[in-house]
């Protein structure tokens, strides 16, 4: 996993920044831009923490309650970067991010969930999730605290 950190570190060291200017993307510019570049939006993200989510050793901090709206962002942290940003806090997650500001850099993409039922098969149902991938800690901010 240290290594994808490092290969998504450089990418956007190379190419990222330099395209999407000096703004931040809100949810909403996200929906938009996602709406022009299909392929993914790099660059830096704000949102209010709404829910907090462990799962699968991953952090996911949701702009929206409702997390299957398009609109609404999700910051994914792995679980190493996610201990990393709250090593010597006394604080869990939810305690530390839930109704925070925070700033994520990273990249930006729609990724398609599909749903299981209670014996963990796939069922036909799906919903389209926009993900905001970050590299490390130093990629995200908690601006209110």
């Amino acid at each position: 996993m240290r290594a994808f950190q490092t290969l998504f570190a450089f990418y956007l060291l190379m190419f990222g920044m330099g395209g999407c200017g000096s703004g931040v993307y809100t949810p909403e510019t996200t929906s938009l831009a996602l709406k022009a570049d299909p392929s993914g939006v790099v660059g830096k993200f704000r949102i209010t923490v709404r829910e907090v989510i462990w799962q699968h050793d991953r952090l996911f901090l949701i702009s929206d309650k409702n997390y299957r709206d398009p609109r609404t962002l999700v910051v994914v942290v792995n679980g190493d970067t996610a201990r990393d940003v709250l090593r010597g806090k006394s604080q869990t997650a939810e305690q530390y991010f839930l109704g925070h500001d925070i700033r994520a850099t990273g990249l930006a993409r729609r990724v398609r969930i599909f749903l299981k039922d209670r014996d963990g098969n796939l069922t036909r149902s799906s919903y389209e999730q926009t993900r905001v991938i970050i590299g490390d800690a130093t990629d995200l901010d908690v601006l209110s605290r």
